[in-house]
């Protein structure tokens, strides 16, 4: 995942806000259990799964006051306990950070694979823990490789098998009760698509200058920025109805702040040419004491 499902902090109540960093920083201390670089994958869009299975669930973590190494003046602060779906949320990014170093590796970044030995633990603790979100993975982004390497663009493609792999992912969660998964699949098949688009909408000088793929330089779209915002549009409309079906238990204010809001921001601040190498947590910033802890600091 990439960061870019995230709430959006000016029309977040206080205790939303609370809670929603609780799961941050307890999605960041159930790393720990996959090693101390596994906590180099943790993003924005794990700690939202996190909220949301744990929200379709109904199996809500404890939380429990813990002390941060990396912000000591920060105190002990309520964190979700690291079991259950923050466990499996946890697995999640460490498989996926395996893929990203690939991937990264493949167009272009090279040195890129110097982190995979600091990951190798986790990978296959994560492997062996949750066989079924690893088999999806493997298949799935195996199925994006032979998109994007194929002779001829599609534009479609791509998005399409992305949101696919995230749908299956989060569906595979094994405390999602049976009836909640298709929905929850049909959601995470839209929001994948939305962050694939709009990831390559950050990406594409980059990807330009590497040589890498990236639909918005390999197709002929009359006008690129407005394509950009009508698929964005698209990919949110269809995830906010598949949401808005969905029978969840609690954390309802603070997930219908980042599907209703959070993700507009987000696809706003993008496209208006905000790179998330400058400041990749605009949504969710906070000062240094007393607000959430930014992607690149922790």
């Amino acid at each position: 995942m990439f960061g870019y499902i995230a709430p959006f902090i000016p029309e977040l109540k206080v205790k939303d806000k609370e809670l929603y960093q609780g799961y941050y920083c307890g999605l960041c201390r159930a790393l720990g259990r996959y090693g101390l670089g596994s906590k180099l994958s943790l993003t924005y869009d794990a700690a939202f799964a996190a909220v949301l299975l744990s929200s379709a669930s109904g199996k809500l973590p404890e939380f429990e006051p813990h002390a941060c190494a990396m912000h000591p003046s920060r105190g002990r602060m309520p964190m979700a306990a690291g079991d259950g779906v923050m466990d499996f949320c946890a697995a999640v990014c460490v498989l996926l950070a395996k893929y990203k170093v690939l991937d990264d590796a493949r167009d272009g970044r090279p040195l890129r694979k110097a982190a995979l030995p600091v990951l190798l633990k986790g990978i296959r603790r994560a492997e062996r823990k949750y066989p079924e979100a690893a088999r999806v993975l493997k298949e799935g982004l195996d199925r994006l490789g032979a998109v994007e390497t194929a002779p001829e663009c599609d534009p479609d493609g791509a998005p399409l098998v992305f949101g696919g792999v995230l749908g299956e992912l989060l569906a595979a969660c094994p405390l999602l009760p049976e009836e909640a998964r298709p929905l929850m699949q049909e959601l995470g098949r839209k929001l994948g698509g939305f962050v694939y688009v709009i990831d390559a909408w950050d990406d594409r000088a980059e990807d330009k200058k590497r040589g890498g793929y990236n639909i918005f330089n390999l197709s002929d779209f009359e006008d690129p920025k407005g394509t950009c915002e009508a698929l964005c549009d698209m990919y949110i409309n269809s995830a906010v109805l598949a949401y808005d079906l969905m029978d969840l238990r609690a954390n309802k204010p603070l997930l219908d702040n980042i599907m209703y809001i959070g993700l507009g921001a987000k696809a706003a601040e993008v496209i208006a040419g905000r790179r998330k190498d400058e400041d990749g947590s605009a949504c969710v910033r906070e000062d240094e004491e007393g607000g959430f802890p930014t992607e690149e600091n922790k």
